[in-house]
């Protein structure tokens, strides 16, 4: 709001008058949350490549590494200028090689700090508990780590690592390597 008086020659008295014009800022947000939906295929090794087989220029990425599942994932949390977050995580895990379906349940907290214009780097940290569907009551922490890139602040292409803390097989513990795409709503 603007206030601005006006003097006449013929009336010795000033006169206010108000001007209003609308806010050209940002609207206040209450409470800054956020939701992300997070979508990703977990990645293993060839194995009918050997440390003797050459690279030529026919080679792709799926000569060495094949996609092994599907992963998809859900958080909703608070941020503060989408730069740092704090979420509550769910979401189901299957790797095909190793007929495992899991449900984590997990707390994440992320870092988006700005590059370029655009794009920011992201690096997020979750722990929580994992759950073996139809394994009886397997299950044990889960830790997942997850770095990528922010573009236009809505769209992640990230890779991410996931630990799970049971035993399964002959290995102590399990975990896959993911490659996945992340959507995100500030609300």
């Amino acid at each position: 709001m603007a206030t601005s008086c006006i003097y006449s020659q013929d009336d010795p008295k000033p006169e206010t008058v108000f001007v209003t014009k609308p806010y050209e800022g940002k609207p206040v947000k209450p409470f800054p949350l956020f939701g992300q939906l997070s979508i990703s295929i977990p990645v293993r090794a060839t194995p009918e490549r050997s440390e003797s087989d050459t690279y030529d220029d026919t080679n792709t990425v799926f000569d060495y590494i094949l996609p092994d599942g599907l992963s998809a994932h859900f958080g909703y949390g608070i941020h503060h200028n989408n730069w740092v977050g704090l979420s509550a995580d769910v979401g189901i895990d299957y790797i095909i090689s190793e007929k495992l379906v899991t449900a984590p349940i997990y707390g994440s907290l992320f870092f988006s700090p700005k590059i370029w214009e655009n794009t920011n780097i992201y690096l997020q940290a979750g722990y929580g508990k994992a759950f073996a569907l139809g394994r009886g009551d397997l299950s044990g922490t889960y830790q997942k780590y997850r770095f990528g890139l922010i573009f236009d602040e809505h769209i992640t292409l990230y890779i991410e690592g996931n630990y799970y803390g049971f035993p399964l097989h002959e290995m102590k513990e399990a975990g896959s390597i993911n490659f996945g795409v992340s959507f995100f709503n500030f609300l």
